[in-house]
């Protein structure tokens, strides 16, 4: 089976249906739905946009520029992209477009603000911001293992965001508690 660059298996696109392995989150507060693995890989990702929505920029504000699941190869690489796996987002993507400087999107305090919260996820996400070679702003994604993913979903689903998730997604808590 092929896996997305952070070693997540990819989900074919190829079912006639909704895919088994994705869910489409409901983002409590926000006009946006995004289609990501289900489980504690979505519930982590979602977990942070909630997060950036409401402390850094809001993400349903103009037109839809905000992603999940989708089955590509990096630009330029014989490698699967992590969304191909459900385990990326870009939001706002049109404010802040691949390859474009970090710096020359946001803030030097909104950097800082991503920064130290990224480390609230022990390692489990990391920012596309941070890239070397070709920055991409608008980008989050798993980092870690699913064992470790699973650990830190569990700790934070009883959070008061963590709660908002789960009602706006039934069953869902099951799922990360099992």
């Amino acid at each position: 089976m092929a896996e997305s660059s952070n070693g997540y298996p990819v989900l074919d696109d190829d079912f006639s249906g909704p895919h088994p392995r994705l869910r489409a989150f409901t983002l409590p507060g926000i006009n946006r739905v995004l289609q990501l693995r289900d489980g504690s890989c979505g519930f982590l990702l979602v977990h942070l946009v909630l997060w950036f929505d409401e402390e850094v920029e809001r993400i349903d504000v103009g037109g839809q520029d905000d992603w999940g699941y989708a089955v590509r190869r990096i630009s330029g690489s014989t490698l699967y992209s992590n969304h191909a796996s459900g385990t990326a987002v870009d939001l706002n993507a049109t404010q802040h477009p691949m390859g474009t400087l970090t710096r020359a999107t946001f803030s030097y305090k909104e950097i800082v603000r991503i920064h130290n919260r990224l480390k609230m996820y022990s390692g489990c996400l990391r920012w596309g911001g941070d890239y070397r070679t070709r920055p991409d702003a608008m980008h989050f994604e798993l980092d870690k293992a699913l064992a470790s993913v699973v650990a830190k979903a569990q700790e934070l689903v009883t959070t008061p965001r963590g709660r908002r998730i789960c009602d706006a997604n039934p069953g869902l808590k099951k799922i990360i508690m099992s």
